[in-house]
């Protein structure tokens, strides 16, 4: 994205969020993130728009009737996104555009008819139709003109009207090819339009069929949003089913590919939900392969070094990650030791290296430089108990190589990072008989309070 955009997005995602207030501070906190999540979708359509006409997105956003709970009440938004004004501040959006993304089916006919009579007035007395007509004579040639036009812009602005009919009429469908086509064109407001308008069964099986659709590398902001929707209204039984016996769960990379996008697009609190229900099976039941599973942990750590709003959520969840491989036991020990010591070991080393730099990025001392510093060292004392010590030697040279010729978000020029990583492996080292005493992910022991019991303090080394 290019400069200039970027920080039109923070200003205007800024002032948007500045105006919502509620008194309990957690829905404030995910009112927030939700319009956050809104202006990505919407940002074409918002971003050439001058502060004074902002206020109009203020005043929405600020009505308690458009939320419900934490989440946008789509049908009340929608209607006040084709209202003429609201107060004495006018609409600044297109009301046909709106309407059709957010399905107002009743308000679309006469807001397209709107759009088609000035599109009309744009042809020359002279142009002809595609059989030499003239063009002003056939509203049907100047209606698909115009749908062809809306469309090289967003489908969904030409999804809703019959272009084969003679006169201006809605195309009709079932719910499910609603449904369906919705998924297609990564159309959040219409998933959730049409899945209000399935049958129970019709439900659960399109459900799971747009996950599978949507996990893939080439999903989107807007392909996340449906993913989140579609995850939300699964409950816990339905989603184990996903994770583990479904064709998600059997399609190559399928679990991967949710999570991957899930963790791409900054949806943290929907994979927050979703990672317990491994129960520590992750790898030992094959869910995730090794190379996966590290790369999962890598795609966080970049998340964690990238941006402090970031950064908790995104450790917390590959602190899970790790206590779902359940290291501690030894069961499946060829998946695990693999995590650490296959395919060049570059994804976990990444991973590594980015906690690392984060322990530096909480200034190395106080109670939370020291957690941060015990969760590093309990997954290094796992690495280490699946290898050799050559291994192992290797493992440590590839992770301070990382750091001293890669070049991450985060780092301080006068910062050796490969000498704070030395210096962990020194600590492992020292500390390897506490650590292997209690201070586990499983409960056992409190890594906090060994770790300071045994005098393990912050530190920081800066370039000479």
């Amino acid at each position: 994205m290019p400069r200039k955009k970027v920080e039109r997005y923070a200003t205007i995602l800024k002032k948007l969020q500045d105006n919502v207030r509620h008194t309990d501070s957690n829905i404030t906190a995910g009112r927030r993130l939700t319009i956050e999540r809104w202006v990505k979708t919407y940002m074409r359509q918002i971003e050439y728009l001058k502060d004074n006409r902002l206020e109009f997105l203020y005043n929405v956003f600020q009505d308690e009737s458009c939320w419900s709970g934490m989440k946008l009440n789509n049908a009340m938004l929608g209607q006040k996104l084709v209202e003429e004004k609201i107060g004495e501040i006018e609409n600044p959006f297109s009301k046909y555009n709106m309407a059709c993304r957010y399905c107002i089916v009743d308000k679309i006919p006469q807001l397209f008819q709107e759009k088609s009579e000035f599109h009309k007035g744009r042809f020359s007395p002279d142009a002809v139709d595609s059989d030499g007509r003239p063009a002003n004579s056939n509203n049907k040639y100047i209606r698909n003109d115009l749908l062809d036009s809306m469309e090289s812009y967003d489908p969904v602005f030409s999804f809703w009207i019959d272009r084969e009919s003679e006169g201006l009429k809605l195309k009709e469908y079932s719910s499910i090819e609603g449904f369906r086509g919705a998924v297609g064109l990564k159309w959040s407001e219409g998933v959730e339009y049409f899945y209000g308008r399935l049958s129970e069964k019709e439900k659960e099986k399109e459900i799971v069929s747009a996950i599978i659709t949507l996990s893939s590398v080439q999903c989107n902001h807007n392909g996340a949003v449906i993913l989140d929707f579609c995850l939300s209204k699964m409950n816990a039984q339905e989603k184990s089913k996903l994770l583990k016996n479904s064709e998600l769960s059997k399609k190559d990379k399928g679990i991967y590919s949710l999570l991957s996008v899930l963790i791409r697009q900054n949806f943290f609190d929907t994979v927050q939900v979703m990672v317990p229900m491994f129960k520590n099976k992750i790898l030992e039941d094959k869910i995730l392969s090794p190379k996966d599973y590290a790369l999962l942990l890598s795609s966080l750590s970049d998340k964690v070094v990238e941006s402090p709003t970031l950064s908790t959520q995104a450790r917390k969840i590959m602190m899970d990650l790790i206590r779902c491989g359940n290291f501690n036991s030894q069961e499946g020990k060829e998946e695990k030791a693999a995590v650490f010591f296959s395919n060049g070991i570059v994804p976990i080393k990444h991973a590594l290296a980015g906690l690392v730099i984060d322990l530096e990025l909480s200034s190395g001392t106080g109670s939370a430089a020291n957690a941060k510093k015990s969760e590093i060292l309990e997954i290094l004392q796992f690495a280490k108990e699946f290898c050799s010590t050559t291994d192992f030697k290797n493992f440590e040279k590839s992770i301070v190589k990382n750091l001293k010729i890669v070049g991450r978000a985060g780092m301080k020029d006068d910062i050796d990072y490969d000498k704070l990583a030395e210096k962990l492996f020194y600590e492992l080292e020292k500390e390897a008989p506490l650590l292997s005493q209690g201070g586990d992910f499983s409960g056992s022991g409190d890594p906090q309070s060994m770790l300071k019991g045994a005098g393990v303090s912050g530190f920081s080394c800066h370039r000479r």
